[in-house]
């Protein structure tokens, strides 16, 4: 039994956050699992949604739904996958730490999910999760360190803080994959200074088989749907010219570019052979969310790669969110995120290189 349960672990290599510097307990990557001789799958699927936020604590216990909203979607986020990804839109502790100052709640959100639930993304098969984003700062340096302890003891990996935290790799039935975290916000990986996306591109890049970067930035809400081909602004804040910013993912070397940010859907492009969804909307995020209408709809997308990194298809299963019980992730038998994505896709990308049918993506 001892020698079966090695033989299990071997199987399942994982590398935690890595560092630009490297570290004595950080494990090197050994000369084999960069050699392109080794056989990979043609086909590889990579599953992904938006943002992740499964109840807060604070200000008060009011925030939590005392069960767990991924329960009817779990199915399909584990369904014909190599991996599953999100953002995870907030922290993930008990208590302490400094909450961000806000003098209206309606207005300043704050969310601290409780260890209790993390199983929950363990669960659903998560094996990576972005905390770059506007709301892994909201308890300070102690949120974002009992955060990312928890992380690892769920045994779910994560990116997106410089020099501490810019990626994580993950071996998985016999495929290495490499994530990156970007985020608008100080103090994360940037998605507006590109200087430092391309050198953690290209540092990585030779460790993985499959390279996914997760931005979090553009513009929030219903009003903001289109990729508007320019910087964006929104409450003051640049949150970056997102489009551009996938593009140079790309040039240097990523796979896969996938957005959150918006709280909405937004189009997908291919560009150079890779695939980008520039926003995957919320997909589980209960209390302080609007969700009504585009707001509450996203989806879990399932893109099929091959082994070179190169788009072949996607699929789309919509799912919604009703704001008035805000208790579960349901899949949506009317399609709607599917169709604003394609819609949008049509209409920002008008002589794009993608087709939509039957809640499949091809290329054209």
């Amino acid at each position: 039994m001892k020698s079966l349960v090695l033989v299990l672990l071997a199987s399942l290599f994982i590398i935690s956050c890595k560092e630009k510097k490297s570290s004595s307990n950080v494990p090197e990557i050994s000369t084999a699992s960069t050699d392109s001789t080794r056989n990979l799958p043609d086909t590889l699927t990579v599953t992904a949604v938006g943002d992740l936020m499964l109840g807060s604590n604070y200000p008060h216990q009011s925030g939590l739904p005392n069960k767990n909203i991924l329960e009817k979607i779990t199915p399909f986020l584990k369904d014909n996958t190599g991996i599953v990804l999100g953002n995870l839109e907030g922290t993930l502790f008990d208590r302490g730490g400094v909450p961000k100052t806000c003098k209206d709640f309606t207005l300043c959100f704050v969310f601290r999910t409780p260890v209790s639930y993390g199983k929950y993304f363990q669960e659903a098969g998560f094996d990576f999760l972005s905390i770059a984003n506007n709301h892994s700062g909201d308890f300070g340096a102690v949120g974002r360190a009992e955060t990312q302890k928890n992380l690892d003891s769920l045994g779910i990996r994560y990116a997106g803080l410089p020099e501490k935290c810019e990626y994580a790799l993950k071996e998985k039935n016999g495929v290495r994959y490499a994530f990156i975290g970007a985020g608008h916000n100080e103090g994360l990986v940037s998605v507006k200074h590109y200087a430092d996306i391309e050198r953690i591109v290209r540092e990585v890049r030779p460790q993985a088989d499959i390279v996914i970067v997760m931005f979090h930035g553009g513009a929030e809400g219903v009003a903001h749907q289109h990729v508007p081909h320019r910087t964006e602004t929104f409450v003051g804040e640049n949150r970056g010219n997102v489009e551009e910013f996938a593009h140079v993912c790309i040039d240097a070397g990523a796979d896969l570019v996938l957005g959150s940010g918006p709280h909405v859907t937004r189009a997908a492009e291919l560009y150079k052979n890779k695939f980008i969804a520039y926003s995957l909307g919320n997909f589980a995020t209960y209390g302080n969310f609007a969700l009504k209408g585009a707001s509450g709809k996203s989806p879990i997308l399932k893109v099929k790669v091959g082994a070179n990194g190169n788009f072949i298809s996607a699929k789309i299963i919509s799912t919604v969110q009703v704001e008035d019980t805000g208790l579960s992730v349901e899949i949506d038998p009317e399609n709607r995120a599917f169709e604003s994505m394609k819609n949008l896709t049509h209409e920002d990308f008008p002589n794009g290189k993608l087709q939509f049918h039957d809640g499949k993506i091809t290329r054209k």
